[in-house]
């Protein structure tokens, strides 16, 4: 049933909402449904292709600044080791980019004063964001799209890895999932006491109306005055049940049985967020101690991996030392040959 709907007050301040969460989880259609409803993508926008055929949504000159950042720290965009959280932040922090996303966003704003910046990306790096709205005078406001890990593993298999090999499946969809596990936990700290809202995507298909009248009033957004919240409108075109493509739950998916166990504790403790209003003092703790659980699954992974990894590297090439190991082994022998027609033993007195 839809809840009945007034706009909100006008506001005179500028404001920003950035669309974070993980690729594949609706972040598309809230930034699309977003600008439908009156905020201004920042011109020009990245074009429809196969993959999303509605629209991206995103800026061009922000795709190609996480670009940027993202080649600078070495990490991917739905990476799962829990490092990348550090390395990402060590980029964040110098002032070269902080600057740039500055300069930028105070042109965007001379566009407009009610922007949304979606490009899930930049779940990684939200604290530059949030600088630069503080720089401009503009309130932040985070909407983080939660869609369950299983589907959105599926949905990335089909979308960028539609050759993956059955044999590859069950590593790439624990690859898949501890990559959602890792973001979704380092982007709800990184907003974690800003203006923040949590959104199922399903929940945005099934009524978008009431959906989007909590984004607008825990955000505190102004609607256009000429909204009629009642009336049809170009949304209902826009977003229909048939974008979810993906119906998958964990019985369809192959992965360890812990990693499927954690991952299921984190969407449940999003969901109490979802449901809060974007703050639950206990749920923030579960998540907390989840990242250390998730932390040391990792490590326990990577000690079990070192042999491979060190043999994929030796296969790679010469481990560090090797050349001159050889080297050191060709001399002792040049020297114990030269030892055997002098008579002299190799470094003696």
């Amino acid at each position: 049933m839809t809840t009945a709907l007034s706009p909100s007050a006008p506001r005179d301040r500028s404001r920003l909402v950035l669309v974070v969460g993980s690729g594949r989880s609706g972040t598309s259609s809230m930034s699309g449904t977003l600008k439908y409803l009156g905020l201004h993508v920042p011109q020009p926008e990245v074009q429809a292709n196969k993959t999303n055929p509605r629209g991206f949504f995103e800026p061009e000159w922000v795709i190609d600044f996480t670009n940027d950042l993202l080649t600078a720290c070495g990490i991917n965009s739905s990476d799962a080791r829990p490092t990348a959280v550090a390395l990402a932040a060590g980029v964040a922090r110098l002032e070269q980019h902080r600057e740039q996303l500055r300069t930028w966003l105070g042109e965007a704003l001379q566009q407009a004063d009610r922007l949304v910046v979606k490009d899930p990306r930049t779940s990684w790096f939200q604290d530059i964001w949030i600088d630069a709205a503080h720089h401009h005078d503009v309130v932040p406001s985070f909407v983080t799209m939660l869609r369950h890990p299983a589907e959105v593993s599926s949905s990335r298999q089909t979308h960028y890895k539609s050759k993956e090999a059955p044999q590859e499946r069950r590593a790439g969809t624990t690859l898949r999932v501890a990559g959602w596990v890792n973001l979704n936990l380092a982007t709800e700290l990184a907003n974690r006491g800003e203006r923040r809202v949590f959104v199922r995507y399903t929940d945005l298909l099934a009524d978008w109306r009431a959906t989007m009248c909590q984004v607008h009033e825990r955000l505190d957004l102004a609607s256009p005055p000429e909204l009629d919240w009642s009336a049809p409108h170009e949304v209902d075109e826009f977003l229909d049940a048939g974008l979810r493509r993906h119906h998958i739950g964990w019985d369809d998916v192959d992965l360890p049985d812990g990693l499927r166990d954690l991952a299921e504790q984190v969407w449940r403790q999003l969901g109490v967020l979802v449901t809060s209003g974007g703050s639950d003092a206990a749920a923030e703790m579960a998540l907390d101690e989840l990242r250390d659980d998730y932390a040391a699954m990792y490590a326990d992974a990577e000690a079990m991996a070192r042999d491979a990894a060190q043999a994929a590297a030796g296969r790679a090439g010469p481990r560090k030392g090797t050349r001159s190991a050889k080297r050191r082994r060709a001399a002792k022998a040049a020297a114990y040959a030269g030892a055997a027609t002098t008579g002299e033993a190799p470094g003696g007195g």
